[in-house]
């Protein structure tokens, strides 16, 4: 009997050990902190305010100054995180170039660009609007400055600052929608401005 009553306790602490690691596995596996980590690998949206909906007036002179300065960064590596010209990554570039010569600040990740302006659709885009593409499960991961003539320009992964078309099967297949922050009226510019951005876009 006193075997039996000395063994019971053992039983019992036992148990509450094996019942408090299982709780343990489950709130390490569930727990807010390190699903807020893994989320915070792919940006989360943020809600724009009511300035940043509507599209920035903008001159034709700012807009042709900004893709003629695009020219002295093509080739530029990409960066991971990148935002200078040591080195971008496709949403550092626009912001860069966005604040530098229109003196309009952006949002720091594409997921968070295309929640602003005015959406329109790819047959409506206009130089100097945001063409966003998306990843494999339908999330926003790369976004690139509307040239014209289906051509944008962007930080590529492979290429650096380069030029690239929406024809192309790869962007075609990803592109996700295009995003006016700039108000410039379409009389006030060419259809197409790549006549401003000199080098070879292969390069």
């Amino acid at each position: 009997m006193r075997r039996e009553q000395q063994s019971r306790p053992s039983l019992r602490v036992l148990k509450s050990l094996m019942v408090c690691a299982t709780i343990a596995v489950s709130l390490t596996l569930h727990s807010p902190a390190l699903m807020a980590a893994e989320e915070a690998t792919g940006v989360t949206c943020t809600t724009p305010s009511a300035d940043s909906i509507n599209p920035i007036r903008q001159s034709s002179e700012n807009l042709k100054n900004l893709f003629s300065e695009v020219k002295q960064y093509l080739g530029i590596r990409y960066r991971f995180g990148g935002d200078t010209p040591s080195g971008f990554d496709c949403s550092g570039f626009v912001r860069f170039m966005f604040n530098k010569e229109l003196n309009v600040n952006l949002p720091r990740s594409s997921r968070e660009m295309a929640t602003i302006g005015t959406r329109v659709d790819r047959n409506e885009l206009r130089p100097g609007d945001l063409v966003f593409f998306k990843n494999a499960k339908d999330r926003i991961n790369h976004v690139g400055i509307f040239i014209g003539n289906d051509t944008f320009v962007h930080s590529s992964l492979s290429k650096g600052i380069t030029r690239d078309t929406l024809n192309e099967s790869y962007y075609s297949k990803r592109f996700a929608t295009g995003v006016r922050i700039l108000d410039v009226q379409n009389s006030q510019l060419p259809n197409d401005l790549n006549n401003l951005i000199d080098g070879d876009s292969a390069s």
